[in-house]
């Protein structure tokens, strides 16, 4: 039924105007911070393991790794009031996530090598292209979880307020904006 035809909606008025706006709010904000954490995470992660980047260039050894994400962490944690119990589980949650996924660039090499030798044969075996990308996606995957495993664990270390300063220090950094509805 509709208010037109006189009856009421209070669960609509109540979204509006009372507690179930604050919630959405904190859903929202919440929201906003796992992806700017799952995007500064994943960015860490790709850059560790030598993938492009600002004068880093071929793949990293495990200590290039995780030297790289602590000064990443220290820098993210430096302005929000983090202390140096929480910069350290932070590093440790991100460095073992980073082993884990670095542990999976064997798959991706083998893959790479895969597509090659199928894409210059005489003849295209299609079946096993579908058996590489199947893999393939598999091991993103399995990457894709690790990294999301590891940012929520990071996470949970910090409270609600230093992930909402470190969601605002990523948006002035990065100039993100939320221009949806």
């Amino acid at each position: 039924m509709s208010e037109q035809d006189g009856s009421t909606n209070s669960s609509r008025t109540t979204t509006r105007n009372g507690p179930r706006r604050s919630r959405r709010g904190w859903i929202i904000a919440g929201s906003i911070v796992g992806v700017l954490m799952l995007v500064a995470g994943t960015k860490a992660l790709v850059y560790a393991n030598g993938v492009g980047g600002h004068g880093w260039r071929g793949h990293m050894n495990a200590e290039e790794i995780a030297d790289r994400i602590e000064l990443r962490v220290k820098y993210a944690l430096s302005d929000v009031d983090a202390t140096a119990e929480q910069k350290a589980q932070v590093t440790a949650i991100l460095q073992a996530a980073a082993t884990d996924v670095h542990a999976l660039a064997g798959g991706h090499s083998a893959a790479h090598k895969q597509l090659r030798e199928i894409l210059t044969a005489q003849t295209i075996d299609r079946a096993r292209l579908e058996a590489v990308r199947a893999d393939g996606l598999n091991l993103a995957d399995q990457a894709s979880k690790r990294i999301v495993q590891g940012l929520a664990d990071a996470a949970e270390v910090l409270s609600p307020e230093q992930r909402a300063a470190l969601a605002e220090k990523m948006e002035k950094r990065h100039h993100w904006h939320d221009d949806g509805p």
